[in-house]
């Protein structure tokens, strides 16, 4: 993992987002460091994750308030300006460490009443774990190293192999309040430790320089990848290849059927086929993995972090009809698989007593076929873009845990809906 820190592009950062008011540069580095971090895919894919800084606002350090700055819910990393920062009264958030327990509705409208300056955007929900760690900044990533070595049977166990006491390590908690109560009992336990690895999720970092907790980010992501590099490898390799420029073939066939078949499954409720949009996903590795003997065990198993799905479903459409078939057949099969996978979905979400959703959200996001890789679909481009960065993270994580003797540990489903459908989240899933 590169050390993005630069003296010379801090300063220009802070001359061009300069603040007039109390502890600005505080501000100001922490909105720096929270571009650098999400310059990095492996850490921050399409903004999962979130930063933040306590100030004093106030001429008198005995009266001056003491703020959170929290990065808002939904707003990008890698292109980060301080306004993206929600500022909250300290003193209130860190006495919600005192209560047992806090449901999202009651968390947002506290949210509101805490809010120093008003502001268009919501909080992360992450707010109350950054109020309740004791450190001036905080920046909490999603490392690429840290789930394929936490994201397995096992995983907690291999993460204190390679880390000791250097780092506190805790089972997923839900998201919110659950997660910040467990993150402050993991701090008090292990007073020495430089941050929080939580399975299916991610890492917390802190410091009290804006580049102290940065760089502590960045040495530990870094000191997992090289701990994955050494352990013995079990290559995944495919029982049958296949070349880029078939896989492109096949596809220019395959997507005008898919599209045909959502618009004929869905006629009727709104939807047209024609706003479906996709992207190819068939770079070798991926390939390699589909193809390989144990591929959709690995692939077709729910996703390993809580963002997956809310943006994704949870599970890809796999699909194996052969495509040298007429195309009436391949058509039919295609219906038909579609049609099921949105039988299975509604399934699902009554399962969970959920209310009707647009059939936009029963639509599966990835289609897979051994002889083109990953369809990703999307309602616009960048949206087909977005999930096939996704997908590929995904297939990443997965591959290198088989690939080290790991057997790959998905999140309860539970869990899973919590996260897809909770509506403190569904700001940021618009975005």
């Amino acid at each position: 993992m590169i050390n993005r820190w630069n003296d010379d592009d801090e300063q220009k950062y802070i001359y061009q987002n300069d603040l007039n008011i109390d502890e600005a540069k505080g501000i100001v580095q922490q909105a720096y460091a929270t571009s650098l971090l999400g310059a990095e895919s492996d850490l921050t894919i399409h903004g999962g994750g979130n930063t933040s800084v306590k100030i004093l606002v106030g001429d008198n350090r005995d009266t001056a308030m003491r703020v959170l700055c929290v990065k808002a819910s939904g707003t990008p990393l890698a292109s980060f300006i301080p306004k993206y920062f929600v500022s909250m009264d300290l003193s209130y958030l860190e006495r919600l460490n005192q209560l047992d327990a806090l449901g999202d509705k009651e968390m947002a409208d506290m949210f509101e009443g805490f809010k120093v300056l008003k502001s268009e955007y919501q909080p992360s929900i992450e707010s109350t774990m950054h109020a309740f760690i004791p450190a001036k900044y905080v920046n909490h990533t999603h490392p690429v190293a840290v789930l394929k070595i936490l994201n397995r049977v096992n995983g907690i166990e291999l993460f204190k192999e390679c880390f000791g006491d250097e780092l506190a390590v805790i089972p997923y908690a839900r998201l919110g309040f659950d997660f910040a109560k467990a993150a402050l009992k993991a701090v008090k336990q292990n007073n020495n430790c430089k941050g929080i690895a939580i399975a299916h999720h991610g890492l917390v970092t802190w410091g009290q320089e804006a580049r102290e907790a940065y760089e502590r980010t960045i040495g530990i992501v870094t000191k997992a990848e090289d701990f994955l590099s050494k352990i013995s490898v079990k290559p995944v390799t495919p029982q049958t290849a296949i070349t880029a420029d078939s896989s492109k073939k096949y596809f220019k066939r395959f997507a005008p059927v898919v599209r045909n078949s959502i618009t004929y499954i869905c006629k009727g409720a709104g939807f047209r086929g024609r706003k479906i949009s996709f992207s190819l996903l068939n770079a070798p590795d991926v390939l390699d993995l589909i193809n390989s003997r144990s591929g959709r065990d690995i692939i077709c198993n729910p996703p390993m972090t809580p963002d997956y799905p809310m943006l994704n479903r949870i599970l890809p459409l796999w699909i194996d009809v052969d495509l040298s078939l007429a195309k009436k057949k391949i058509v039919l099969h295609v219906r038909q698989a579609v049609a099921k996978f949105i039988e299975e979905y509604i399934a699902y979400l009554n399962k969970h007593d959920a209310a009707s959703c647009p059939v936009t959200e029963l639509l599966p996001k990835v289609i897979i076929h051994p002889q083109i890789g990953a369809v990703c679909c999307g309602l616009n481009q960048d949206d087909a873009q977005k999930t096939a960065d996704l997908t590929h993270q995904a297939f990443s994580i997965r591959r290198a845990v088989a690939e080290t003797g790991g057997v790959y540990e998905s999140l309860p489903e539970k869990y899973l809906f919590d996260m897809q459908y909770k509506g403190y989240q569904q700001a940021k899933k618009q975005k």
